[in-house]
């Protein structure tokens, strides 16, 4: 009888022990979202005092109001250009003139996100961009019989003279056949003393026609718009 008074009560004590909650775990710490620095990749100068305006990076949360990152530009040692993004519609910009043309810029947070009580909504990532002058080509074309005469005039936005000067580097001028998609190369030209470089070809068919000059460690490459003769 004893044997089986012993059975029910070690029932009941594993019963119990199977019941008695264990030690308290604490919640894992919330992982706040990782918000990036929405600067264009490549910026562009075309006018004084060029500015650029632009938001967070998508994944930043709606709630964050304040952020700053600052900009290191490469190879240029001690340069320093921060970015205070707060209230506005976009949040961010600033003075493109300012941010070391011709160098990759690196933009380092400084803190965390913060939303409008101070309080902290999002890691903040680093981003890098470039900035360089604008460029354009002035394309125009004349046929006479067998003989299309192409004339380029590229130019550059100077900081100097606060507007587009001569282009000195050479021109690579395109044609498409019509109903195709590729553009074939025909051939460079240096510009000649008065900014003009001239390409002549002789064809019986109609063609669209494009010039292209490439970028330089300060200027971005530009394509002209095309022309049909």
């Amino acid at each position: 009888m004893r044997g089986w008074g012993l059975v029910p009560a070690v029932g009941i004590v594993a019963a119990g022990l199977v019941g008695v909650p264990g030690t308290a775990q604490a919640a894992p710490a919330a992982t706040a979202p990782v918000c990036r620095f929405g600067v264009p990749a490549k910026l562009t100068i075309t006018a004084p005092d060029t500015m650029v305006d632009f938001g967070y990076g998508a994944a930043c949360p709606k709630t964050m109001v304040d952020a700053t990152w600052m900009g290191r530009a490469e190879g240029i040692d001690g340069s320093s250009y921060t970015v205070h993004c707060t209230w506005g519609n976009p949040p961010c910009g600033f003075v493109v003139d300012l941010s070391y043309p011709g160098h990759t810029m690196h933009w380092i947070p400084q803190g965390y996100g913060k939303d409008a009580n101070g309080r902290k909504v999002a890691e903040l990532r680093s981003a890098t961009s470039i900035t360089k002058y604008g460029a354009a080509v002035k394309l125009t074309a004349g046929r006479v019989g067998t003989k299309t005469t192409l004339s380029a005039r590229p130019t550059y936005y100077s900081a100097k003279t606060k507007g587009f000067v001569r282009h000195h580097g050479r021109v690579l001028f395109q044609s498409k056949d019509p109903g195709s998609s590729t553009w074939k190369d025909l051939g460079y030209v240096v510009p000649n003393s008065t900014g003009a470089a001239v390409y002549t070809i002789t064809t019986n068919r109609s063609r669209a026609y494009r010039a292209y000059v490439a970028s330089s460690a300060t200027v971005w490459y530009a394509y002209s718009a095309p022309v049909t003769k």
